[in-house]
């Protein structure tokens, strides 16, 4: 189940993974062999993805974690920091190697990166004319416009008081 604070703001969910898969790996594998906390002691715990909107979001799995940071450096740039967190007593090359452990969402990074790059250059087109969201495929940007929108409402009438309403 998605949880969506009343504002908007903050996102919540569990979901589990496919078939075998405990981790976000080409196999499905642990990338870590020490799980990510001593306390849990179950094999599959799925991925909690914690988000924060509108610039970062976590995956937090078994054998580790990993969190998004998107930072807007102007209006047709954007930076990604993207981290990898594991157990502390976890020694790189012995209980994980870094590539195993980053491949997945480097590729991913790099996948979005091309997408959103393609469609801003269709978007500078002279031709470009914006439509309405699809419904069935952009649920998570119409939340995010609508997030937005009502985040700057308030902001732009001069009160700078919150208004937020639920957009789940």
């Amino acid at each position: 189940h998605f949880r969506i604070s009343p504002d908007g703001q903050y996102r919540a969910t569990r979901t589990p993974l496919l078939r075998d898969s405990v981790s976000y790996t080409m196999n499905g594998k642990a990338a870590v062999k020490r799980n990510l906390s001593d306390q849990v002691n179950a094999d599959r715990i799925g991925s909690l993805m914690l988000y924060h909107y509108p610039t970062t979001w976590n995956h937090v799995l078994i054998d580790h974690a990993v969190t998004f940071r998107v930072l807007p450096l102007g209006p047709e740039e954007t930076m990604l920091t993207t981290k990898w967190l594991v157990h502390k007593d976890a020694v790189e090359g012995v209980d994980y190697d870094p590539h195993e452990l980053a491949h997945v969402w480097m590729e991913t990074n790099e996948q979005d990166r091309r997408i959103v790059e393609e469609n801003a250059f269709g978007i500078r087109s002279p031709s470009y004319e914006p439509g309405p969201y699809s419904e069935l495929h952009e649920g998570g940007t119409i939340q995010f416009v609508q997030w937005y929108a009502d985040f700057l409402e308030p902001r732009l009438a001069g009160d700078g008081k919150s208004r937020l309403k639920n957009v789940a």
